[in-house]
């Protein structure tokens, strides 16, 4: 399985894109710790990656167009995934049209590689939401178009960035899926590839125990650890990622203000974070092999909160996904336990809580 593009691209090897010496993030740039108000970005992906990722000032880099990759994942019920972008480099299955019917009611959702997704087009939350919202509103004059811009590697100065790029489009709402699991470290890791920050040095003996996690647990260190352990490390760091993450929002919104766009953050917790029973003992090896407390693990959500609780201040909409599936009754995994990524089921239950939030626009 690690033998494939793609999966180097989706699953356990995703260790690269958060802060792992084999990325662009080891390089130690002078600069101030401030957070820039350009919105040009360097690329960041793997050398190997490039029939898949083309580099892009605005968003950093974008999906090349019309690539199908096809590969196996025993997890899914057909056994494997066809992953497929159309002509704008979106995942979707038709092509998009950069004029929009008079008639559309058209969103643009973006994230990092859960959005993206380890999943067909049409298992997507926003292509399951997109259909939710059509079916409900069938036989009216709109007609909702709700479009896949996620990419894997992301964090918030990409989503800025999407925006940006995307904005001759002209989206009615603007949807930014925050992961809690890499993102506040991915905006730590994107300022200091553009030499805008500082950070810490960290040799090979920092990333053993990670890279022996992510050899016997896939998943486990791109999609949270790799986060907790920089910001157990380097507590001084938590303030910053904040600081960044509500820039780049703060962006977003005078953008989306200016142009009359609608906004949404939506905040995506990990699989830890909200059904951990499903994989009790991994979690607790992976604790040992790194030797991270309880508390050690409460590190991203204390981010989260702190980033809600400006977002009220701001009078954001946003929408707290652990609130909804932290109750959450029954066995049905939301998460691969191959990678930790957003599965089917996940990606269905997104839809279902933002359609009638949404659907009020």
């Amino acid at each position: 399985m690690k033998n494939s593009i793609v999966i180097s691209l989706l699953s356990s090897l995703i260790i690269f894109s958060c802060s792992s010496p084999k990325s662009s993030e080891n390089k130690e740039t002078p600069g101030e710790n401030k957070v820039a108000e350009t919105f040009e970005l360097k690329p960041h992906f793997g050398e190997t990656e490039s029939n898949y990722y083309v580099a892009d000032s605005i968003a950093g880099h974008i999906h090349q167009p019309n690539t199908i990759k096809e590969f196996k994942w025993p997890e899914h019920p057909l056994g494997k995934l066809v992953i497929k972008t159309n002509n704008l480099g979106f995942k979707e299955d038709s092509d998009t049209k950069i004029e929009k019917n008079s008639n559309t009611f058209r969103v643009i959702v973006t994230g990092d590689s859960h959005i993206d997704g380890v999943v067909y087009n049409s298992e997507s939350f926003p292509n399951q939401l997109e259909e939710m919202i059509n079916l409900k509103v069938s036989g009216n004059d709109v007609a909702w178009e709700i479009i896949n811009a996620g990419a894997g590697y992301y964090g918030p100065q990409n989503y800025f960035g999407v925006l940006k790029r995307f904005e001759s489009l002209k989206p009615d709402l603007f949807i930014v899926t925050i992961y809690i699991g890499n993102d506040f470290l991915d905006a730590v890791r994107i300022e200091n590839e553009n030499n805008r920050l500082t950070v810490p040095e960290r040799k090979d003996d920092y990333y053993y125990d990670l890279w022996a996690v992510d050899e016997k647990h896939p998943g486990f260190t791109g999609q949270l650890m790799n986060q907790v352990k920089f910001f157990k490390k380097f507590p001084e760091f938590k303030t910053t990622a904040i600081s960044i993450t509500q820039k780049q929002l703060t962006l977003i919104k005078e953008q989306c203000d200016k142009n009359k766009i609608g906004l949404y953050i939506l905040l995506l917790p990990t699989k830890v974070d909200v059904e951990p029973a499903t994989d009790e003992a991994s979690i607790k090896d992976v604790q040992s092999m790194l030797k991270f407390s309880n508390d050690d693990l409460k590190i991203n959500r204390e981010l989260t909160e702190k980033l809600i609780e400006w977002l009220k201040t701001n009078n954001l909409n946003y929408v707290d996904l652990y609130d909804n599936w932290k109750e959450k009754k029954g066995t049905e995994e939301l998460f691969w336990k191959a990678d930790y990524h957003l599965n089917d089921k996940g990606h269905k239950s997104i839809a279902e809580i933002m359609q009638p939030i949404i659907s009020q626009h």
